[in-house]
């Protein structure tokens, strides 16, 4: 523990006790040293790997490959409407990890930037990417009228769903639609649909963590990992 020095704060005969204990002593005037590295910048919070959870084969991104990413990322999209205000719309659920910390990281800051997030469901030729969807009902489509829209995707892979979510956007009025997508499964893809902004192209393997789930589980893993076969239900 680090002592402060100033008049009643201890006796001298304390302060010779601590000086023996090798404590540091500091006067009250003397500025408290400030951290050598900006927030940006630290370690990762988890310096250590992080034992692999027990149902996930391979780890695909690290945590620390996403960090680093997400931190590009963010620099491009912050550059690109660093004179323009920024909506940003996260997908539920998948991609609620990817845009905290890509909004986090976003800079040049944008002269107004706001964060939404809002559920969209496939419908229609009984597939799960019809290419026709609908939006939750919380979600209030003319909040996007004259905005500059960014729509954030944890993965892109036939690209139907994400397609028509750029469509209806635009039909309501968005002054421009982006799209920012952490994975892409290129191999997937039926539809013309490519992102302005992607973190890393994405084997076509059955992928969970860090908001990516299978059947709820996995979101918490801060990496990107393939699951064993023998925990996916055929």
């Amino acid at each position: 523990m680090e002592l402060l020095r100033h008049r009643g704060s201890f006796s001298r005969t304390g302060l010779r006790q601590a000086q023996r204990r090798g404590v540091p002593v500091r006067s009250l005037g003397q500025p408290v040293p400030q951290a050598s590295q900006p927030p940006h910048s630290r370690p990762h919070p988890h310096p250590r790997p992080l034992p692999l959870h027990p149902e996930i084969s391979k780890i695909i991104f690290s945590a620390e490959e996403i960090d680093a990413r997400v931190a590009e990322l963010g620099r491009l999209v912050g550059t690109d409407y660093s004179d323009r205000e920024l909506l940003v719309l996260g997908v539920l659920k998948g991609a609620f990890a990817f845009t905290s910390d890509l909004v986090r990281h976003i800079y040049p800051y944008p002269p107004s930037l706001e964060v939404d997030f809002f559920k969209a469901s496939s419908y229609g030729s009984g597939t799960v990417s019809s290419g026709r969807v609908q939006l939750d009902s919380g979600f209030k489509l003319d909040s996007v009228r004259g905005k500059h829209v960014l729509l954030v995707e944890d993965i892109i892979d036939t690209g139907n769903t994400l397609s028509a979510l750029v469509a209806v956007m635009k039909g309501a009025g968005a002054a421009s639609v982006r799209v920012c997508a952490l994975l892409d499964k290129k191999a997937r893809r039926r539809v013309p649909m490519e992102a302005e902004y992607t973190g890393f192209e994405c084997p076509d393997e059955f992928i969970v963590g860090y908001g990516i789930d299978y059947a709820e589980k996995y979101r918490n893993l801060p990496y990107i990992g393939a699951v064993k076969d023998e925990f996916i239900k055929k």
